[in-house]
């Protein structure tokens, strides 16, 4: 691979990796820092190592390993057209290690493992994944966050779905 070649690869790859629809949002910048990054353009994917962390206007992430995986375009077979314009967008974006996310209004999570899938616009959490906002707090096995239908669900799978909800001391319980 000529050092042109490669350029054009990495230009091309940052510029997809700034331009994500990572949490559903188009047109915010997104930052990504790590110790190390690695494209291996056999396997559409980009993988940074080492203290990752991401930003983008209204949710930060910090993880171990950050996996970032491509869709390829489909080959018009031109001569004239380079290994990098095969690269389309970004299909996947798994979080792994010590994942952290924070999000305004004091949203924040924590998990061993967080996938988005960009065509489903899906966030997917797991590894003892815990949810809060505030001193509300739920988790379970696995939390799906859906992010176009502004849901989620939250599976028990060998345990059970456990959910703390914070209420006002002055407010009257059951057979109060």
């Amino acid at each position: 691979m000529t050092s042109g070649l490669s350029m054009r690869s990495l230009m091309l790859l940052l510029f997809l990796a700034l331009a994500a629809p990572l949490w559903a949002a188009q047109d915010v910048p997104v930052k990504i820092t790590s110790d190390t990054m690695t494209y291996t353009q056999a396997g559409d994917q980009v993988v940074f190592k080492g203290s990752v962390y991401v930003i983008r206007q209204d949710i930060e992430l910090w993880s171990d390993v950050l996996t970032v995986l491509l869709e390829k375009r489909e080959s018009t077979e031109n001569a004239t057209q380079s290994v990098a314009d095969d690269q389309g967008s970004i299909k996947k974006i798994i979080a792994r290690g010590n994942v952290r996310i924070k999000a305004d209004n004091g949203r924040s999570g924590t998990c061993g493992k967080a996938t988005f899938e960009a065509d489903k616009d899906l966030l997917t959490m797991e590894e003892n994944p815990v949810l809060m906002e505030g001193a509300n707090k739920i988790q379970g096995e696995v939390i799906k966050l859906f992010i176009k239908e502004n849901r989620s669900e939250v599976l028990g799978g060998k345990g059970r779905v456990e959910a703390i909800f914070n209420t006002k001391g002055d407010a009257k319980g059951l057979g109060q």
